[in-house]
């Protein structure tokens, strides 16, 4: 009587990791796969993906649709005419006010998102340090402060006899097209620190970020000599926060950010669906019978 094992092949380990050094990076960069977990979690993982997704989109889209609507529905020249002016003569006030409130709150909301996946990013890779977090919060807060800016130059009348909200509105352009090409640069150093994007798509948000900076500056310098400048700084700073995109697709931390917007209770939900879900200790360490001589024959 002898025992006759069976005997697997094993890899070669050092050809494997030849393999992946040498192994090309897509363009965007590698995505990184969520955990799985049961089809109502996976569920949920996936609508709460696509909304964080496509919410720097719908951001930058209502923007657009912002600067389209007083230019081609209020008749407004962009060379000759600033959009507090446009917005000043236009008629449906309310609708124009709706739309860039909307805009707003997604840009805010996408802020928020974006220094979360940054947090768990460098927390994952054991190298959040101060001053990452430093860069991360200033960044977010500074973005942050910059559409509350665009709100308060939105509601408050450029032509307004009101001194306050003259005033007001002086203070919410200059917040917005301060702080928010700060935020861009914040947001390209940090990028630069994160190696599951490419350095195509860092190279992107790079020019994207100086080309932001250099009309906002070509702005603020010529003011009402380059009108049209303007419009051109609005459109691009909404682009820049519409490339958001691309990062939340390679990189979603969709169960951190259910867990942070939900404040935990989508954390609680799934570790009950987990316990409820888990079969017993007994059960699992008393293998079945059919398993138990599997691997040995006895000749």
């Amino acid at each position: 009587m002898g025992l006759k094992s069976k005997t697997t092949k094993q890899p070669d380990i050092e050809e494997q990791q030849q393999q992946i050094q040498t192994r090309k990076q897509p363009l965007l960069g590698e995505p990184i796969r969520p955990n799985v977990g049961t089809n109502e979690t996976n569920r949920g993982s996936c609508c709460a993906r696509i909304f964080f997704a496509f919410m720097p989109l719908l951001s930058s889209a209502l923007i657009i649709a912002f600067l389209y609507i007083l230019i081609f529905e209020g008749k407004n020249d962009p060379t000759q005419v600033l959009i507090a002016q446009a917005m000043a003569g236009y008629e449906r006030q309310s609708e124009i006010m709706a739309i860039a409130l909307m805009g707003s709150a997604f840009a805010i909301i996408t802020t928020i998102a974006r220094e979360v996946q940054i947090r768990v990013y460098f927390t994952r890779d054991g190298t959040y340090t101060c001053c990452l977090q430093a860069m991360n919060s200033i960044g977010a807060l500074a973005n942050i402060l910059a559409y509350v800016g665009y709100l308060l130059t939105v509601f408050n009348k450029y032509d307004a006899e009101d001194e306050t909200k003259a005033f007001l509105h002086v203070v919410g352009l200059l917040l917005f097209f301060i702080l928010a090409p700060l935020y861009a640069l914040l947001q390209c150093a940090l990028l630069f620190k994160q190696t599951q994007y490419s350095m195509f798509i860092k190279i992107i948000f790079l020019l994207m970020a100086v080309l932001e900076y250099a009309v906002v500056i070509g702005y603020l310098v010529l003011k009402e000599n380059a009108i049209i400048i303007e419009w051109f700084a609005v459109a691009l700073i909404s682009m820049y926060t519409g490339l958001f995109f691309v990062l939340f697709l390679i990189d979603p931390v969709d169960d951190e950010l259910k867990e942070y917007f939900t404040l935990g209770c989508c954390r609680k939900k799934s570790g009950a669906n987990e316990r409820k879900d888990r079969p017993s200790v007994s059960k699992r360490n008393d293998p079945p019978a059919n398993n138990r001589a599997e691997d040995i024959e006895l000749a």
